[in-house]
């Protein structure tokens, strides 16, 4: 850390040590226009950080922290197409798949997607979508975030988990002679992904496709290389749903839809592109994240959509968040004094308030909160939007302003941070906005801590080990250098497979 980077950081120090000594509540107090001064907007989405506990000194302290870690340096090299994925030596340009003016060979890849997308529905009426991480979490939660645009008699099943219940019940009930099969695998290796995918061919589907940076070897396996649509090693797992990974989602949604996404996802991208330090909405929520993680000690954040359409949301950004910055070391292999990435958790609400928000308000340690509601159209009864909005207010309120009492089990300490931030609607614009938003806060918070978000070598050793205990499993001899503890597992597990119906 050189000494500008040191400078920062006990910049940051001092006014979070400032900052423990005031509420939240006497924050407000000291400053009438708090709420306005700290609600951020952008394309689709607006952002409400004064129940956050940081003031104009405190951000003042953060953006010094990104000059210093070249904040503005890495976002114009990640647009430039430069390297950015330093340990693979590779670009991230996964903002070019939603770009107005794509390159030649993105374009004609979109093309081929949307004349198979609208040649494919005169053929089937299900489609089962396999894939897992990124190749799964995407497009699933697209398809049930922009439920009410759904092409009418179109069924999507989606199975990831190697538990063959998932596979299983991915099929039961469809018609195999108008069932599209597509596999998503990046490599076109992913040990769940084939297994399944050999499970449903098996079944007998009509049609089958795939999306992948592998082409010949999806032609090896059986899909006819018309059917095989190309994403390049430039685009990760995590960020793969504006490629050919969905798929689905252009034969599920009717046409246009999936372009309107990207659309969105674009305007976010060139507010990002763009827009200083101050005034940038993901670089400034990147902030307030590490400044809640490593100013002020807390290590997890609670999402809470408060969008039934959003309720993959968590799981979504678990991957992204956790995946991309659950890192050790920086991108020159030095160990990190400091965390890159928190505990990202949650649930959808009202759902959730009946169920952790318990912990939220009276637990021991302080979580900060992250509300997400859906200004625009709600479906279902009218009179439940209102009830919503509601909700969402009172908890971050009821956060902040706890309840004070004379029996302890009944008071609620409050003075705890929360976000509460709307996109203008459920809408596929808004959409690919909030995902592109997330996706830059994932890369801006990288940057704070130095790290390379786009590898993903720690999920690699189980997999490996994995493959090693396989055998034995499957009959074979135990390594010989396996622990005590897996051997005996090893052995139990064995006898019960040999049980099994």
């Amino acid at each position: 850390m050189n000494a500008n980077q040191n400078q920062a950081w006990n910049a940051i120090a001092a006014e979070a040590e400032r900052l423990k000594r005031t509420t939240l509540l006497d924050l407000f107090a000291a400053d009438p226009a708090r709420a306005e001064a700290l609600t951020f907007t952008a394309p689709h989405l607006v952002a409400d950080f004064s129940k956050q506990r940081i003031d104009a000194p405190a951000l003042a302290a953060m953006a010094q922290l990104a000059t210093a870690m070249d904040f503005e340096g890495w976002r114009e090299r990640m647009f430039a197409g430069d390297i950015v994925n330093t340990t693979e030596g590779r670009p991230a340009m996964h903002w070019a798949l939603r770009a107005s003016d794509p390159p030649p060979e993105i374009r004609a890849a979109q093309a081929k997607m949307t004349a198979f997308a609208q040649r494919i529905r005169r053929d089937v009426d299900s489609v089962v979508h396999l894939g897992i991480g990124g190749s799964d979490l995407g497009p699933r939660l697209i398809i049930d975030a922009l439920g009410a645009h759904r092409v009418r008699g179109m069924t999507m099943r989606f199975a990831a988990n190697i538990d063959g219940a998932d596979v299983r019940d991915a099929i039961e009930g469809l018609d195999p002679a108008r069932t599209l099969l597509i596999v998503a695998s990046k490599t076109f290796t992913t040990q769940e992904t084939l297994a399944n995918a050999a499970f449903v061919r098996a079944w007998g589907p009509a049609h089958l496709a795939a999306a992948t940076a592998a082409p010949d070897k999806a032609v090896a396996w059986g899909v006819p290389r018309d059917n095989v649509f190309p994403f390049w090693d430039w685009v990760g797992g995590r960020y793969s749903l504006w490629s050919s990974v969905s798929l689905c989602c252009l034969i599920a949604l009717p046409s246009g839809i999936f372009h309107r996404l990207l659309a969105g996802a674009e305007e976010m991208d060139s507010h990002f592109r763009t827009a200083p330090f101050a005034r940038n909405l993901p670089a400034l929520s990147a902030a307030i994240q590490m400044w809640n993680r490593e100013a002020l000690g807390h290590g997890a954040y609670a999402l809470i959509p408060y969008s039934e359409r959003l309720r993959l949301l968590p799981a979504y950004m678990q991957q992204l968040e956790m995946e991309s910055n659950g890192k050790g070391v920086s991108r020159d292999g030095d160990k990190l004094s400091r965390s890159a990435c928190g505990v990202t958790w949650g649930a959808a609400g009202t759902n959730a308030q009946h169920s952790f928000f318990q912990l939220l308000h009276q637990g021991v340690e302080e979580i900060p909160v992250e509300l997400i509601l859906n200004a625009g159209a709600h479906e279902g009864p009218p009179s439940h939007r209102a009830k919503v909005f509601a909700n969402a207010l009172a908890q971050a309120r009821a956060l902040m302003v706890g309840k004070a009492s004379s029996e302890p089990h009944r008071a609620f300490p409050g003075d705890r941070a929360s976000t509460l931030m709307a996109i203008d609607a459920l809408s596929p614009e808004a959409l690919g906005a909030l995902l592109a938003f997330y996706e830059h806060r994932t890369f801006t918070q990288a940057v704070l801590a130095g790290i390379d978000p786009f590898d993903q070598f720690g999920v690699e050793l189980g997999k490996e080990m994995a493959n090693a205990l396989l055998p034995t499993l499957e009959g074979g001899a135990a390594p010989a250098d396996i622990d005590a503890s897996t051997a005996a597992w090893l052995k139990r597990l064995r006898a019960q497979r040999g049980n099994a119906p």
